[in-house]
């Protein structure tokens, strides 16, 4: 049986469903094949960065997320014996300096992808395919033809979609049949998630630690281990190293020895524990060499894979889903050209690579910490929790990116050097739009102004830009939403001045800027539209 669509997403992860709901905003049909039964059980991804929580926000998911979450002040570490045992000290939670209308929020992946699905599934545009497993693809000059299998019963269905959605994790089937190499090492280290309950409460400032680094004192073959807190009660996930490029262990731990190790890390040794699951998986710095091969399309672990520290990996991965969608709806609906696609690839694999170097170079303070921790020596060990700080404390990694060649037009300035811990509001073409509250009462941010198509944003005395919007609108057919401004907002990043303009795109992200008032702004404004779509 062949079935036509659009869109068809492989993947019922965070970044699949992500997409599914954009694409819902958007009013594509799709059809979201997932191999699993049902959302993960497993801990995986911990983080709900800034940039992440304002998708989320938009969506209206903002406070079910932080229901979800740590309580506020709980991004920190603490470097300790054991978590009711001495500790040695812990990083500070970063401060929050109202760049954003939403703050972080420390949850684990399993309910993000709750609040994703049941909000994906409250759409009335697409269908979400549970227990579809993905077979095989051909790509023609029209569409691409895939074969998937209901796994209860076997049934085998094939597609023909205008566009394929790789969302189907690091070890993407995608991505190796259209034959997409990953850049960088693929076996930096083999890891072990063990998944444990217990009732922790008791412990002073259990709910507000985001997780511990101590010493395994004997119980395992690696010296130090990681312990996350997944609710703030009574779920932890223990990380430890099993293996370099493959798992060296004689097989995978018995519930015994897991409850050991929980006892070990908690420093109790009676502790009542339930082992409740365990994942194995290896520890990567990729990049694919392209996210897009004709009509198949890269997102998330699929198209990249970091270390775990700095927590980046789902947040990067829904933020792609979030520049490719508006994209696809302005091609599906004619009004941009393919062409359009290929900045996908140029505006996305730059910042996964930023970002994977960033994991990367958490993943070395961890080392020296641990380093310093084993040591005993208690000035080394302040001095690297103190560095510590660098790897949570990222505002300026999640939201001072700008993306550099792509769907924009340069202005001539030159990049700002990009701080991972210090974030500079800009309306520089590329980057995020700046935040700042339209009322006193904090409800209503300018973030809020961008969502389905492109926004002129103008100075308080640039009428004439408001004029070309509209004229332009009226003669191309595309929409142009406009908002014009009542005073500079210098102090919040901005630099169109009052007589200026910025376009800004559907994802936020600035696309056009001239800070003052040319002869003939409905030309500037309709040729610049033209560039970037046609």
């Amino acid at each position: 049986m062949l079935q036509r669509i659009p869109v068809l997403i492989v993947g019922g992860g965070p970044v699949g469903l992500a997409m599914a709901i954009l694409l819902q905003r958007f009013g594509i049909e799709f059809v979201l094949l997932e191999r699993n039964s049902s959302t993960t059980t497993h801990p995986k991804a911990r983080g709900t960065w800034v940039r992440t929580m304002e998708i989320f926000r938009q969506w209206g998911l903002e406070d079910a997320m932080k229901r979800h979450g740590l309580p506020d002040g709980s991004d920190c570490w603490a470097f300790s014996e054991s978590m009711s045992g001495r500790e040695f000290g812990r990083t500070a939670p970063e401060p929050n300096l109202g760049h954003s209308p939403t703050w972080k929020v420390i949850q684990s992946q399993d309910t993000v992808e709750v609040e994703l699905l049941a909000l994906a599934q409250k759409g009335k545009v697409g269908r979400i395919l549970y227990g579809h497993e993905f077979l095989t693809l051909e790509q023609t000059d029209s569409g691409v033809f895939v074969t998937s299998r209901e796994t209860t019963s076997g049934e085998v269905t094939t597609w023909e979609a205008q566009y394929l959605i790789g969302a189907d994790g690091a070890g993407s089937v995608i991505r190796r049949q259209v034959g997409i190499e990953m850049r960088g090492p693929a076996n930096m280290a083999v890891m072990a998630n063990e998944y444990w309950q217990a009732d922790l409460s008791h412990i002073p400032r259990i709910g507000c630690t985001g997780g511990w680094r101590m010493p395994t004192h004997g119980v395992a073959a690696d010296p130090t281990m990681t312990v996350l807190n997944a609710n703030g009660k009574d779920r932890w996930l223990t990380l430890l190293r099993v293996g370099t490029e493959v798992d060296e262990r004689l097989g995978e731990r018995s519930d015994d020895e897991v409850v050991r190790i929980a006892r070990a890390a908690a420093g109790l040794p009676e502790l009542d524990v339930k082992v409740i699951n365990r994942s194995v998986w290896r520890l990567s710095r990729q990049v694919a060499a392209q996210y897009r091969k004709g009509r198949v399309i890269l997102a998330g672990d699929a198209a990249h894979r970091f270390p775990p520290s700095g927590g980046f990996g789902m947040n990067s991965g829904i933020q792609d889903a979030h520049n490719l969608a508006w994209k696809l709806a302005f091609v599906l609906r004619g009004q941009a050209s393919p062409r359009l696609l290929d900045t996908y690839d140029s505006e996305r694999r730059p910042i996964a690579e930023s970002n994977a170097d960033f994991s990367i170079r958490n993943g070395v303070r961890f080392q020296r910490a641990d380093e310093a921790l084993l040591s005993g020596n208690l000035d080394r060990i302040s001095f690297w929790i103190h560095d510590a700080d660098n790897h949570l404390h990222s505002v300026g990694q999640s939201l001072g990116f700008c993306y550099e060649d792509g769907a924009l037009i340069p202005d001539g300035t030159t990049r700002n050097t990009v701080s991972s811990r210090y974030y500079v509001p800009s309306d520089r073409p590329g980057a995020r739009f700046p935040h700042f509250w339209l009322d006193q009462t904090r409800v209503n941010s300018s973030l809020d102004w961008f969502d389905k198509n492109f926004v002129l944003v103008a100075g308080a005395k640039a009428d004439e830009w408001v004029a070309a919007a509209h004229s332009v609108a009226a003669k191309t057919g595309r929409p142009i939403e406009v908002r014009q401004l009542e005073d500079s907002h210098e102090k919040d990043g901005l630099l169109l001045g009052m007589r200026g303009a910025v376009l800004v795109r559907p994802d936020g992200h600035v696309a056009f800027r001239m800070p003052w008032t040319p002869s003939d702004p409905a030309r500037e404004l309709a040729e610049s539209i033209a560039r970037l779509l046609d």
